[in-house]
């Protein structure tokens, strides 16, 4: 049991090594707070107007993967929660889902592919939503201007994705509805980055957006300024070869002890703040976790069980095993940390 021991030694000497790394900025940070406090960023949130009407679309998907000898074998699953709602009362509600299991190769980006085949599903139910049920809103789980952005991989699954994205996008402008990214838990530096190009600030490495917006205003509900994000290296909002698009951008904390969320839309729509509205009216169940309830039902409907993708797997290898022994063994066979012993 030495081990413990050397965890608790190294624990004592590590924490107060953190601490002195953090104190470093403490005077960079004052100094950032000073400069950006007058500037008018953050504008208070009023009450929100509990008069929500229209059909509301919220998507969100998850994802699940099990690594074999040759391959692996993916979960993929997309759900989109559709309410009606007009003031106090809900006309009704329905799940749409989808759910996709494959195998693919191993690459450096297996993972990375992965990602892209579940937001890819995540569009195709949005735009199953559209097509027959005629949504006013949609909500999508993560930030379309990161979805815009995302880094390009050399391979199929790119290609469908982005393809897949843009089709979305233009079938939302063409039908007038309302499109929106939430991101729940943002790390992101877009704020501070629009900031940096703005007012010429230098903010301490550590720093994130939702540090810089609970630095500046705490435990309270408000949003910040509407600021169209972009990088110190971006300049082109060409999505492509018939469309460009920016997405103006908002932080809101809609409780007061929550954390931000970042709200996104695509520039042709004037919908903001009432997106804003729906946003925080929704957000009103917990003062704690300030997130759309729609949004986390759907999470969870969308989550993909680990008993569920263990014991597909092993039908799957059980499956192959006896109708083709050869998969089996050179390809879909077990890997020795999946039969290491359990201790």
């Amino acid at each position: 049991m030495s081990h413990y021991s050397i965890w608790l030694k190294r624990y004592l000497s590590c924490r107060e090594k953190i601490l002195k790394d953090l104190e470093r900025y403490k005077g960079e940070i004052e100094k950032v707070k000073d400069k950006i406090i007058d500037k008018n960023l953050i504008l208070p949130l009023g009450d929100s107007r509990n008069n929500i009407s229209g059909r509301m679309c919220f998507v969100d998907g998850g994802e699940g993967i099990r690594e074999l000898l040759g391959a692996a074998v993916y979960f993929i699953k997309a759900s989109a929660l559709l309410i009606d709602k007009k003031g106090n009362r809900k006309n009704g509600e329905k799940f749409v889902r989808d759910l996709d299991i494959g195998i693919i190769d191993y690459d450096e980006h297996t993972k990375e592919r992965v990602e892209l085949l579940r937001s890819g599903m995540e569009f195709d139910i949005a735009l199953e939503c559209v097509e027959e049920y005629d949504p006013d809103y949609i909500f999508l789980d993560g930030s379309l201007y990161v979805n815009s952005r995302k880094k390009p991989i050399e391979c199929k699954e790119y290609s469908i994705y982005r393809k897949k994205f843009v089709r979305l996008l233009k079938v939302c402008k063409k039908n007038l509805i309302h499109i929106a990214g939430i991101s729940e838990d943002s790390k992101s530096k877009l704020f501070i980055n629009y900031l940096s190009l703005k007012y010429d600030i230098n903010f301490p490495r550590f720093m994130t957006d939702s540090s810089v917006l609970r630095m500046i205003y705490g435990n309270r509900r408000y949003r910040t300024i509407e600021f169209t994000p972009q990088s110190r290296f971006e300049t082109d909002y060409k999505l492509s070869e018939t469309m460009v698009a920016s997405f103006p951008t908002v932080y809101v904390q809609p409780t007061p002890l929550s954390n931000p969320l970042r709200i996104d839309i695509p520039d042709w729509d004037r919908g903001l703040e009432e997106i804003i509205n729906i946003v925080v009216e929704l957000s009103k169940g917990s003062r704690n976790y300030g997130y759309p309830l729609p949004m986390y039902l759907v999470h969870l409907d969308a989550k993909v069980n680990k008993r569920q993708a263990d014991w597909s797997t092993k039908q799957l290898i059980h499956h192959l095993s006896r109708n083709d022994p050869s998969f089996y063994s050179t390809i879909l066979h077990d890997t020795r940390h999946n039969l290491r012993p359990e201790y």
